[in-house]
This record gives structure tokens, sequence and C-alpha cells, in this order.
């Protein structure tokens, strides 16, 4: 008899620790400077993700900071536009539509500052705490202009 309430002890306290586990958000990936191409497979792999959970909703936090700019031949980091961040978030609403992926599912999130551009997607199923912003800077310098659209119109 002992023997069976050990065994039940053992398996509910299993159940609980994965449940447990399930209930925690999970940053799926994250990124600074990459090309567009890369960019954009990065948000499929994300909706897959997603798509795995159904209760589970996608969180997008974009940190504005400098971004990548070809400069002679070779890459240098500079101050961004202002709206840089707001630029990324139209071209992946614009994927999202042209994927048919479930906009009510995203939620994006302004993550205020780094040194550099940074993209995070994060997995969050039903009754986790959604991810909390961790910017680096207070502020950062912006460059004069407008911010160009990152991937273009033919991005999708």
């Amino acid at each position: 008899m002992k023997r069976y309430f050990f065994i039940l002890f053992l398996l509910l306290s299993f159940a609980f620790s994965i449940s447990a586990q399930e209930k925690e958000a999970r940053k799926v990936d994250e990124f600074e400077s990459v090309n567009c191409d890369d960019y954009l497979a990065r948000m499929d792999n994300f909706q897959i993700e997603l798509s795995n959970d159904p209760t589970a909703k996608g969180y997008i936090l974009i940190y504005e900071g400098k971004i990548p700019k070809n400069s002679k031949g070779k890459f240098i980091f500079v101050f961004p536009h202002s709206g840089e961040a707001k630029s990324y978030k139209k071209t992946m609403i614009r994927r999202m539509a042209f994927r048919k992926y479930d906009r009510q599912r995203i939620v994006f999130i302004e993550a205020g500052f780094r040194e550099k551009l940074t993209v995070e997607f994060w997995l969050v199923p039903a009754g986790a705490e959604p991810p909390k912003p961790t910017p680096t800077l207070k502020k950062i310098k912006y460059r004069k202009g407008e911010p160009i659209d990152f991937c273009g119109d033919d991005s999708v």
C-alpha cells in the first residue's frame, strides 16, 4: 500500500513540475543585426513555435539602438533615425498579414534602448507572466531623417 502511495506521489509531483514549467514565458529568439532574409526567416520560425501552442501568445520586444550601415564595403553601426523600431514592427505586421498569421496572438512592446537595435521573440503560455523589458540604456541619440522600410515593399 505504501508503495502505491509513493508511486502516486511521484506521478503527481512529475505532473505538477511539467505543468509549472509550461507556465513560464520562454525566449524563442533574440537578434541584433541580421539581413532581411534572415530576419523574415526568424519571424516565420517564431510563428511556427507559436502555432505549436494554440493557447500561447507571442511577445515581440523591440529595443531601439544603433543599426548597421554599409560604409565603403564594410558594416559600421550608426545611430538610428527616430522611429527605427516602428519600421521593424511595420515589416513584421506586413509579414504576418501576408502569411495570414493571427495578429491578435502577437503583442509588440517598444522596450526601450540598447546599444544596438535588438529584437526578442517570446512565447508566453496561457496563465504565464509576460516578459518584462530589459533596456540597457536610458536614451540614445538619433540621426536626422526618416527611417527607411527595413525590408522594402518586396519583403513578403
